[in-house]
């Protein structure tokens, strides 16, 4: 475990070159790495900064000091057991102080990189590799993609499946529909016209004769 202020630097490995790296020894562990070894599997555009990773690596126990892989780096490349790698990463290369300040990294990230910044008098690009690093051993996930963003996990797509759902049934219920379209009448059709002759009788009361009409209107004017 590393104690407090014993360290004054920390390593840098980016995140690209971490899961790129654990891709090539989940297919073939080497039997040794060295920087030629890492410029042609991480596509590296010098031997310089092949070489470069060559003291993180160690650090982090992945290879021992003549590049073999050590037997932590044979179980990091099984998600079964990484996790567990990663945790003993942390205990071994990071001070309590810093692990006990930022249980949860991930949501702090401008903060840790403040602390590396602060413990090691690193620059602001130097103290954001320290971080990132840190972070992506304390998440301690073998899913997570290079870019940092995780896969959806099942409950999570369904999820969101229904509330794409919701949405497209509450958008259909709200939009009218369109009324049916009405026949158009032909021009040439023939119309109808129907004359009605009341014959009242002279000695009809008042009251017959509002009664007549009265009942015309029911049935005559309603049924048109």
């Amino acid at each position: 475990m590393a104690a407090d202020n014993e360290k004054k630097t920390y390593p840098r490995l980016p995140a690209k070159n971490w899961w790129t790296l654990r891709e090539r020894f989940k297919q073939t562990a080497p039997a040794r790495v060295d920087a030629n070894y890492l410029q042609s599997v991480l596509d590296l555009t010098s031997a310089a900064s092949a070489g470069n990773l060559m003291g993180p690596l160690r650090t982090l126990g992945l290879i021992d000091e003549k590049g073999a892989p050590t037997e932590r780096a044979l179980d990091w490349r099984h998600d079964e057991t990484y996790s567990e790698v990663c945790e003993a990463i942390v205990a071994d290369v990071y001070p309590d102080s810093l692990r006990s300040a930022f249980p949860n990294p991930a949501g702090a990230s401008a903060a840790v990189a403040t602390w590396f910044a602060r413990n090691t008098g690193a620059g602001q690009g130097a103290a954001t590799g320290m971080a990132a690093l840190f972070i992506l051993l304390s998440d301690g996930d073998p899913a997570a993609k290079v870019n940092g963003a995780k896969p959806a996990s099942g409950r999570a797509t369904k999820a969101a499946n229904a509330t794409k759902t919701t949405k497209a049934t509450k958008a259909s219920a709200s939009t009218p529909k369109p009324a049916p379209e009405e026949t158009p009448r032909r021009k040439d059709a023939p119309s109808l016209n129907i004359n009605v002759q009341v014959h009242i009788s002279s000695d009809a009361s008042p009251d017959q004769i509002d009664q007549i009409f009265k009942s015309m209107a029911e049935h005559l004017y309603a049924a048109g």
